[in-house]
């Protein structure tokens, strides 16, 4: 699995308004829940005087705590604007992981030359390859680890995992009783939907764990291959 960590200006300034926000949030709320200290004055039996601090349990002080209550709101809307912030930068932060390019032709039976270039998370060529595939359309399929909302104030990616390329028909009729044609990616699946599938479910790191896939036409066109925070999709080289 390729997990891609963004960080850049946008994530540090959000991650430092966050740190301040916390430390807002836990003044406030020392501020608001004080201990009342009193002197007190006492005598033993020879006549000396003592003084000393007592201190009172912890007793909510809406009165002083005026500007404790102001904090805690600022606090509470600079967190909210900070994880709606990533949040946006998150869904808007998308990776270019492939580029198809595939053009078909008819024998017996529709066939097409299908060109797969994969992509690190910088968008430089790691691999290429060229496969002659049964059907018109491709199919990339992928494995996908979704995490939590709150874990992008780290500028963390979905985790993801190209799997398999396919040629598929755009027929029903050969869809369902043609020969297809299968090139695994990256070892394919492996023991993912043994493993982390399962756990991901309890685990308060991951929101979900799934499968997913583009299917475009073997048109001529090339396509580029994005990872978004929820999945694959293609679109025209270019745009």
């Amino acid at each position: 699995m390729t997990t891609p960590v963004q960080i850049g200006w946008p994530q540090l300034l959000l991650f430092i308004i966050a740190v301040i926000g916390v430390g807002l949030l836990i003044s406030s709320l020392m501020g608001l829940f004080k201990r009342r200290r009193e002197m007190e004055i006492f005598e033993d039996e020879y006549g000396q005087r003592y003084r000393r601090w007592r201190k009172h349990h912890r007793e909510l002080r809406w009165k002083r705590g005026t500007g404790g209550i102001l904090l805690l709101v600022l606090s509470i809307s600079l967190l909210w604007l900070t994880f709606a912030i990533q949040s946006y930068l998150g869904l808007t932060s998308d990776i270019k992981v492939a580029q198809i390019e595939a053009t078909s032709f008819t024998n017996a039976a529709p066939q097409m030359s299908v060109k797969l270039t994969l992509l690190d998370t910088q968008g430089k060529p790691t691999s290429s390859q060229t496969d002659l595939m049964n059907g018109d359309m491709w199919e990339l399929q992928c494995n996908v680890l979704k995490f939590p909302s709150w874990m992008n104030i780290f500028g963390i990616h979905s985790s993801f995992k190209l799997t398999r390329l396919e040629g598929t028909y755009s027929d029903p009729a050969l869809e369902a009783n043609s020969k297809h044609t299968v090139v695994e990616l990256n070892g394919g699946a492996g023991d993912f939907f043994k493993s982390v599938y399962k756990q991901a479910w309890t685990s308060p790191f991951v929101d979900a764990a799934y499968g997913g896939a583009v299917l475009e036409p073997a048109d001529g066109h090339t396509y580029d291959i994005y990872m978004s925070q929820t999945g694959l999709y293609a679109k025209p080289a270019g745009k």
